[in-house]
């Protein structure tokens, strides 16, 4: 017997591990660039350049980049940046990863502290928090649904299952031009900038993944006026962009992050020969896993009444989609100027980075806590030190509801930034407000026994002889009209029209005539 089979491609979750490294090194001043006499703001980004899994472990290897604002001793101009990168590599135990498995690597980095060791030496320190997530796919062949030759019977089921169509890393550059304001003076040299995307609307469309969202660009230069050699504005950019995905469809569920990974702005001239344009590069890190869901008819159960089959059974292990869900909450605090710090003037720019501490499963759902690090610049009431920050932290705990979570299911959560300001509460507070967006994806383990194959072989006549052609039946618990058919070498059919049953219902104790088909039928006996 030839049997048709439908492919099953099955996720298999193989581990998780997280690891916290503390990064530190100390870095030189370039000779190019003045002494520093205080760091005004530090920014940085962490970017993973292997994740390679070997037998029983990952390796991780990647760099954090940083880049510190600060005061030097020039009168004419007195801010500057100077930038540098912390390289890494991480060994993670998890069992049973091998070589081919795909990794997913999170992170999130604590609050990145600088200090000034002498003029020309500052120390640079952070730690990483790294979150990794190993699994495989697995191709099965199980058998479908078919016609059958008569004589043979089956039982068929309907399986809804979450198949991961593809899992990939692609790229997405934005390039925009934007104009000076006419109330800033021409730009002379860039002295500090900063892209921070905010709200992002991502979607899995028919070939292709689209992000849509704004980002906020801040930049501080130098001008030559002379009363105000140090400008500074802001900007928005508004962008929609597409990734080629081969085979995606609009039914699909994505499970998309998306990281800004590296950002350029660089001034140029206008038509009238002054630099009062910015160009302004974005390159954006699409990580993505894709499902789709799909409906299968397969076989559950098969029998003849002529001959012997036996099915082949292997218990499957799937990962089906439970939920997909977004959930958001709103932070506010206020965050005072440390004393030693003067007072603020006017606010240029709002930098937030989440770090999350803790992820877990409760009844309700999946519980999230971490931490909201802010930075914001301001321009201070101090000639000496124009420009200068103010630093705190907010902490969160949200809770995104799942009905029916249990300890067998899974889940992935990618916290962002939805958006962040502030504003002056007065001259030595700031109010700053934030909004967190949590995209979750849940599966829940489950085992299905599947059909792979079917042997066949003879009757055993001596023994078909010996069995009874009509029975009488008690129905006992658990019973179906299938399995009662199949044990006594008859039909469901058949057992309906001689009881006179009008569907395959079945009660405890209901009494059955069972009469076995005629071809498995040599002779006929009565048992009751």
């Amino acid at each position: 017997m030839e049997l048709m089979k439908e492919k099953i491609c099955t996720n298999l979750f193989a581990g998780k591990a997280v690891n916290q490294l503390t990064l530190e090194d100390d870095f030189n001043v370039p000779d190019v660039k003045p002494d520093i006499e205080q760091i005004v703001e530090e920014i940085g980004d962490v970017k993973i350049t292997e994740a390679r899994p070997s037998d029983g472990k990952i390796i991780i290897r990647g760099k954090l980049d940083f880049s510190v604002l600060y005061v030097g001793a020039n009168i004419n101009q007195p801010m500057y940046k100077m930038t540098g990168s912390l390289p890494f590599e991480e060994s993670m135990n998890i069992d049973g990863v091998k070589p081919g498995h795909m990794i997913k690597v999170r992170w999130d980095m604590e609050d990145l502290r600088t200090r000034v060791i002498n003029s020309r030496k500052i120390s640079v320190r952070s730690i990483v928090s790294l979150s990794v997530i190993a699994h495989s796919t697995k191709e099965e062949d199980a058998a479908a649904v078919q016609k059958m030759d008569s004589g043979i019977y089956t039982l068929n089921r309907d399986l809804d299952l979450s198949q991961l169509h593809i899992q990939k890393k692609d790229i997405l550059r934005v390039k925009k031009e934007i104009a000076v304001p006419a109330s800033k003076a021409n730009v002379m040299e860039m002295i500090w900038d900063r892209v921070m995307p905010q709200s992002m609307d991502i979607k899995v469309l028919d070939g292709k993944v689209n992000v849509r969202g704004e980002v906020g660009v801040f930049v501080m230069y130098a001008s030559a006026e002379e009363e105000n050699p140090l400008q500074y504005f802001s900007s928005m950019i508004n962008f929609n962009e597409s990734a080629e995905v081969e085979g995606v469809t609009e039914e699909m569920i994505g499970h998309i992050e998306v990281r800004m990974i590296q950002w350029e702005v660089t001034a140029k001239e206008n038509e009238d020969g002054e630099v009062r344009k910015l160009d302004v590069e974005i390159v954006m890190e699409l990580g993505m896993a894709i499902y789709e869901e799909k409906h299968m008819q397969l076989l559950e159960d098969i029998y003849a009444n002529d001959r012997i089959l036996e099915p082949l059974i292997k218990k499957m292990d799937f990962e089906n989609i439970m939920m997909q869900n977004q959930s958001s909450i709103k932070l506010n605090k206020i965050i005072p100027v440390e004393r030693d710090k003067s007072k603020i003037l006017q606010i240029c720019q709002t930098n937030a980075n989440i770090k999350v501490d803790r992820m877990s499963m409760n009844d309700q759902g999946i519980n999230v806590d971490g931490v909201v690090y802010i930075q914001v610049l301001y321009i201070a009431a101090d000639d000496k030190i124009p420009v200068n920050a103010v630093k705190g932290m907010i902490p969160f705990s949200h809770t995104v509801e799942v009905p029916g979570i249990h300890g067998k299911c899974t889940f992935e959560m990618i916290p962002v930034l939805g958006s962040v300001s502030s504003a002056m509460a007065d001259s030595e507070e700031i109010e700053v407000r934030a909004e967190l967006v949590f995209n979750s994806i849940v599966f829940e383990q489950i085992e299905i026994p599947v059909i792979t194959d079917v042997s066949e072989k003879p009757l055993d006549m001596e023994a078909v002889e010996r069995m009874p052609g009509i029975i009488g039946y008690i129905v006992q618990p658990g019973d179906t009209m299938w399995n009662i058919a199949k044990r006594f070498s008859t039909t469901a059919d058949q057992i309906k029209k001689v009881n006179q049953l009008d569907n395959e219902i079945l009660r405890k104790g209901q009494k059955l005539l069972i009469m076995r088909e005629p071809q498995a039928v040599s002779k006929t006996a009565f048992c009751c």
